[in-house]
């Protein structure tokens, strides 16, 4: 684990000193967002766009581009390299609805362009929280500040759980760490 730990640090220290991509309007500079675990399948692996579009299940073993983040106005973005960010896309948790009006706790991570056709779709409780033992070491980014994220299918979907047993099984924690676009 001091290992895992140490290589972020100085991912994420290297990514600090460099100067990092603005994108005009965004409250933040971009960012990556790189997977922490303990785990060594879904260790130090960027959080990939969905191949094609874009649009769809983000996932840290495929073939798309590494997504580039950014917050505009206390909401996540996700920049749109192909269509010059005109129409940035929206993570969102996509929660299902269970039963009469409830949602469930659990949902894949997943990027649309405009908006869901889900109800429970969730878009607006992602933040970013500081390290716990060392501010200057970067952040990593939450949702409700509750639960966490989860590597699933061989890294090929990440799903937010509040409950570890919730939702698929077979998947091991991650935190997704900020690491600066230079």
């Amino acid at each position: 684990m001091k290992n895992v730990f140490s290589t972020v640090a100085s991912i994420l220290v290297a990514a600090a000193s460099a100067s990092a991509l603005t994108i005009p309007g965004a409250s933040t500079p971009a960012f990556y967002l790189v997977s922490s675990s303990t785990t060594a399948s879904a260790n130090l692996l960027p959080l990939r766009m969905a191949t094609g579009s874009g649009n769809g299940d983000p996932t840290l073993t495929g073939t798309g581009a590494p997504a580039i983040f950014y917050f505009y106005q206390g909401q996540l973005k996700v920049y749109d390299v192909a269509g010059g960010n005109q129409n940035p896309f929206r993570p969102l948790i996509n929660t299902i609805q269970t039963g009469a009006g409830s949602c469930a706790n659990h949902g894949a991570l997943v990027f649309v362009q405009g908006s869901s056709t889900n109800k429970c779709a969730s878009y607006n409780s992602f933040q970013i929280q500081s390290n716990n033992q060392n501010s200057q070491l970067g952040a990593k980014l939450v949702f409700n500040f509750v639960g966490g994220f989860f590597s699933c299918n061989n890294g090929q979907q990440v799903y937010y759980k509040i409950n570890v047993n919730d939702g698929p099984s077979g998947c091991v924690p991650i935190d997704l760490n900020t690491v600066a676009v230079p």
